[in-house]
């Protein structure tokens, strides 16, 4: 896809999609599950700063956790039978700016990695900070697959609910000029991207995370400053949020 603001560099998000998609598995040796809840949310800590889950579309998903400023790193990814161990990190120290926020929530992409089947049911086992992993499990998406070795998720735009009447939006871009918040008039969703300081010229997946209470639940919005390769509008099918 493309924006009217910049010219970005597709290598980066290969290098990246490549980590995502196909980070270091264990063939066969799916961990032993734990009791956890649906509606891709954590049953380890308290509702409201549980790690939460969702599907973009049939390759990719996001995990959104609540921190401090600084948005985490992934420092490990393991993959079993339908089940995903994410090791989240701070990053290096001096790596973002300093930030009085302790409850930021941040949003971590990752691609469907190799052999794993988006039309089942995937468990995400989330360890932040050394701590102990938090349990989520996505149910399956009728529209899903399993994922061929051979394939980058694609760089496109989507978006997903995520909570209740709040969206996960992914858009690629400058991993500088991250949009932080959004809004819906109507049927327009608008990304509230930095006008200041200069973007560098890589491409990664972004996720912003927009208010939407009273957006209908299988809406259809456009994404305003957002065009196709055909020059057209890109208009968001909202994926539905993890059944109760």
């Amino acid at each position: 896809m493309k924006t009217s603001a910049r010219s970005l560099s597709v290598v980066a998000a290969l290098v990246l999609a490549a980590f995502v998609s196909g980070c270091a598995s264990a063939p066969g040796a799916a961990p032993t599950h734990q009791p956890s809840t649906p509606d891709g949310q954590s049953s380890k800590i308290s509702p409201e700063d549980a790690p939460r889950a969702a599907w973009l579309d049939a390759s990719s998903f996001v995990i959104a956790t609540r921190g401090d400023g600084c948005a985490p790193e992934i420092s490990d990814l393991v993959t079993g039978e339908q089940r995903i161990e994410v090791t989240l990190t701070a990053p290096a120290e001096g790596a973002c700016a300093d930030s009085e926020t302790s409850s930021t929530i941040h949003g971590t992409y990752l691609g469907v990695p190799a052999g794993l089947d988006s039309s089942k049911p995937l468990t995400i086992a989330v360890t932040q900070h050394g701590g102990e992993a938090s349990l989520i499990e996505l149910p399956g998406l009728p529209q899903g697959e399993i994922a061929p070795a051979d394939r980058t998720p694609p760089q496109l735009p989507a978006a997903a609910w995520i909570g209740e009447g709040v969206l996960a939006v992914l858009t690629w871009g400058s991993s500088t000029c991250v949009p932080e918040s959004g809004a819906v008039e109507g049927s327009v969703l608008t990304l509230d991207e930095p006008k200041d300081g200069v973007c560098t010229m890589d491409l990664v997946p972004r996720i912003t995370f927009v208010d939407a209470p009273d957006v209908a639940p299988d809406a259809a919005l456009t994404l305003a400053g957002y065009t196709g390769e055909d020059g057209e509008p890109i208009v968001l099918a909202l994926v539905p949020r993890a059944e109760r």
